[in-house]
């Protein structure tokens, strides 16, 4: 009967290293993944934001000029580009979905561990300053990560809300008249200023994408470093939990 205690004791551990591995794996695996998107999306949208003021500016120009032509053109390729924006954001969303379903994984695989520890220090006496230190450091951990897991809740709602005001400019956009001509001045000027505060909304709504951007690099980056120090943890708590299973036996 002790035998076979001590084969499931041994199973039993074998198994919660097995996993919290592949865990740490996946995670690792997911950081860099999340990072190397991030950078090829930081960059796109930067050239994107900066060719979307340029052709605003040359929409500008066509319309003091009185150019029915060019204005009809760029009207047609700002509504390409807004398109474009709009199913990419709705990409983003998804991504981000994905990200606060991975934290919140990351939580509950915290959890776990603090629950596991726990039953370990009930069966032994031995080393309990060791246990002690193993669950302050899996405790600050799940600190870590509960943190990032409410950064990604504001990314995502962030990113949502981004998605919903895009779709509805370039839906009032498609609606707006660009003929140059006009029953009166103030009826153009009316027109125009809608047009413009539009576009620039829009134009605003890029550059916080941007930044939104840059902001869940800086974040990836610092699960990361994060994620590696757990990952140490957990190969020192490892290695300390071989060495208090050869002491009980």
């Amino acid at each position: 009967m002790k035998n076979y205690l001590k084969l499931f004791l041994v199973a039993a551990m074998l198994s919660s290293g097995i996993n919290v591995k592949a865990q740490n794996a996946k995670e690792a695996i997911q950081n860099t993944k999340q990072i190397v998107e991030g950078k090829k999306n930081l960059e796109r949208d930067i050239k994107e934001y900066e060719a979307f003021k340029k052709t605003l500016s040359l929409l500008e120009t066509a319309v003091s000029n009185n150019n029915q032509a060019l204005v009809d053109e760029l009207k047609e390729r700002l509504i390409k580009d807004m398109v474009r924006e709009v199913e990419q954001s709705a990409v983003k969303s998804k991504q981000a979905q994905r990200e606060l379903a991975q934290s919140s994984a990351e939580v509950r695989s915290d959890r776990r561990e603090i629950n596991r520890n726990r039953e370990d220090s009930k069966r032994g006496r031995y080393d309990r300053r060791d246990d002690e230190k193993d669950m302050a450091r899996d405790k600050a951990n799940k600190r870590d990560d509960q943190r990032d897991r409410r950064d990604d809740i504001r990314d995502l709602q962030a990113q949502v809300d981004r998605a919903k005001l895009q779709s509805a400019l370039l839906k009032s956009f498609k609606s707006y008249s660009f003929s140059i001509e006009y029953e009166t001045k103030e009826v153009f000027k009316a027109r125009k200023q809608l047009v413009r505060k539009t576009l620039t909304e829009f134009r605003d709504s890029l550059k916080d994408d941007i930044a939104a951007t840059k902001r869940e690099l800086a974040e990836d980056n610092r699960e990361r470093r994060e994620d590696r120090r757990e990952r140490q943890d957990d190969r020192e708590e490892r290695n300390e939990k071989d060495v208090k299973k050869k002491r009980r036996w």
